[in-house]
C-alpha cells in the first residue's frame, strides 16, 4: 500500500488543530503528516494500521500517532456513523523552544514516547473528559487543556504501537 503525504488544513492563527470526524467511515487512505495526531474514538470499530503493525480499535480507545508515521483508521463497514475527535500539533507549534522550557520539564519526554505512537491503557475516563470538551472551548482553554492532557499521558500506562 502506498503512503500518501498529507497536509493537515491549518486554520489561520491556530496552532492546535481540533478536528471532529463524523461520517460512515474514517479517512480511508494510508497517509502520514508532520503533526502528531491524538485521537479519541467516540463511535465505531475497525483496524488501525500504523507503521509496521495492525491493531483493533473500538469506541473509547485513545491513540497517539507519531509525526510522519504512516497510519490508517480502517472502519468496519456498518450502517452506523463513526466518530472521532483528533488533535494535531507539532513540537514547534507553540514555538521552537516551548516544549523545552524548564517550567514544563515533567512533559519534556512526551515527544519521545509519542514517536512510535501508543494506545492509552489507563486514565481513559480522564482523557475522554478532557477531549470531549475541546471542540467547544476557546483557544486559551484548549491550550491549557492540551498541557494537562500531555502531563496525564506521560504518567499513564501505554502500549507502543509500532517500532
Amino acid at each position: 500500500m502506498k503512503v500518501l503525504p498529507f497536509r493537515i488544513p491549518k486554520p489561520l492563527n491556530q496552532n492546535l488543530i481540533v478536528q471532529v470526524d463524523k461520517s460512515k467511515m474514517f479517512y480511508n487512505q494510508l497517509h502520514q503528516h508532520e503533526e502528531l495526531q491524538l485521537s479519541l474514538i467516540l463511535k465505531g470499530q475497525g483496524k488501525l494500521i500504523v507503521g509496521d503493525s495492525i491493531h483493533h480499535f473500538t469506541a473509547h480507545d485513545f491513540f497517539v500517532i507519531g509525526s510522519n508515521c504512516p497510519h490508517l483508521f480502517q472502519s468496519e463497514k456498518t450502517d452506523k456513523d463513526v466518530k472521532m475527535i483528533s488533535l494535531f500539533f507539532t513540537k514547534d507549534s507553540f514555538g521552537t523552544d516551548f516544549f523545552n522550557l524548564a517550567d514544563i520539564e515533567e512533559i519534556h519526554w512526551f515527544f519521545d514516547i509519542a514517536n512510535d505512537g501508543f494506545r492509552l491503557l489507563s486514565d481513559k475516563e480522564a482523557v475522554h473528559d478532557l477531549l470531549i470538551k475541546l471542540p467547544e472551548q476557546d483557544k486559551l482553554t484548549r491550550f491549557i487543556n492540551i498541557l494537562i492532557l500531555i502531563k496525564k499521558l506521560c504518567k499513564s500506562e501505554r502500549e507502543v504501537l509500532t517500532s
